[in-house]
């Protein structure tokens, strides 16, 4: 019995007609598949009769002798040719010649900077973590205050630590330390917290994980946020400006250097710091660049033990590498770390102890660097 039998067998026991059967053999589905796909078969299409858009019907092949030879190349012909390599340089060669259109563009709105002549503005930064360099942009801020000069820290880093380091002049104000410059609309003269030496202390303020996007995508897109809001600042002739900053590249250290008057690059004498100095060089370059008010960078080497001799020796050879540069050294001394434990600076704290006098040192030649700044800043305006 052949197979065809037995398909038959089985279209009369399920109810089919075995008239309507077809057996499909191999050599029928080739000629199927060359048929559909002659490109991939390496035949030739078979030619087919151009349809009307308008039959509703199958249409019926007409005798050859009444079919008219086509006087130009067939539309489909045409199609296919476009999408090879010539009709893909003709076609670009039609719109080469074509005449383009004068762009439209949106009119740019120059933002004009805001004058800061007045301020004299610090921006404290590292090239690391671990440097103490909050704690010593606290120090001098205070050691600033001290010395008669209005002052105004402002913290920039988002780990929101500097307001730690300052004992507030009224004991009984209560210290929000969840507000601060991220929160959009409030005036920073409000929200600043006057400390016991006189220094304006304006928090960064706290931030979930999900808003800081956001609010960095802001201040990436607005270069003068910062400017801004210092020019709005109800501050006097002359008043120093300390901004804290987190360490390494970011939004923030930009928007920080983009309005100081000098850096302050805060150091270990260690092999870590030592290596990544020229990264931070880098950094105030390119974020200063073009800017006349800018008198360059100061460095203090922080934490100096000598004691330890990697320690004595790197801060040796940074001596002899910075040289005017290096604003100062500070020794390592337990009381500024215990000092923050009390939420104040080691001026109050231990005023006798080495790490004072190293900071009000640090404070004295920091005075003169702005005496400098001054002058630059009245030869570019």
């Amino acid at each position: 019995m052949s197979a065809s039998n037995d398909i038959r067998s089985l279209f009369k026991q399920f109810g089919g007609q075995p008239e309507q059967y077809q057996e499909f053999t191999r050599d029928d589905s080739a000629r199927g598949s060359n048929v559909r796909w002659p490109l991939l078969s390496g035949s030739k299409p078979a030619a087919m009769p151009p349809v009307s858009a308008f039959e509703a019907a199958p249409a019926v092949a007409a005798p050859a002798a009444e079919v008219p030879a086509p006087a130009a190349v067939p539309q489909a012909q045409s199609e296919a040719s476009d999408w090879s390599p010539a009709g893909l340089r003709n076609l670009l060669a039609k719109l080469a010649d074509a005449p383009v259109p004068a762009p439209v563009s949106a009119p740019v709105v120059a933002q004009e900077l805001p004058d800061l002549g007045h301020l004299r503005i610090i921006a404290v930064v590292s090239s690391k973590g671990g440097v103490g360099k909050t704690t010593l942009a606290a120090s001098l801020a205070s050691a600033l205050g001290r010395a008669g000069r209005q002052v105004v820290a402002v913290d920039l880093d988002p780990q929101n630590a500097l307001h730690h380091h300052f004992q507030p002049a009224d004991t009984q104000a209560n210290v929000m330390e969840d507000a601060g410059i991220v929160q959009a609309g409030q005036p920073w003269q409000e929200m600043g917290r006057l400390s016991e030496d006189g220094v304006l202390v304006i928090a960064h303020g706290m931030l979930d994980e999900q808003r800081r996007p956001e609010f960095e995508h802001g201040l990436q897109h607005d270069p003068l946020w910062l400017a801004r809001h210092l020019a709005e600042m109800d501050i006097a002739e002359g008043a120093i400006v300390v901004i804290d900053t987190p360490p390494g590249p970011s939004v923030y250290l930009r928007q920080a250097l983009s309005v100081a008057n000098l850096a302050m690059v805060v150091s270990l004498a260690d092999p870590a710091s030592y290596t990544s100095l020229p990264q931070v060089d880098k950094l105030i370059a390119a974020y200063t660049q073009g800017r006349d008010t800018f008198a360059g960078a100061s460095y203090v080497i922080n934490q100096v033990d000598h004691s330890r001799q990697l320690n004595k020796d790197i801060t040796q050879i940074l001596r002899g590498l910075l040289g005017k540069r290096l604003l100062g050294i500070v020794h390592r001394d337990q009381s500024i770390s215990e000092a923050l434990a009390y939420n104040r600076n080691v001026l109050g704290y231990d005023p006798n102890g080495r790490g004072c006098h190293d900071i009000l040192d640090c404070a004295q030649a920091l005075i003169g660097r702005l005496a400098v700044v001054t002058a630059v800043t009245a030869d570019a305006q």
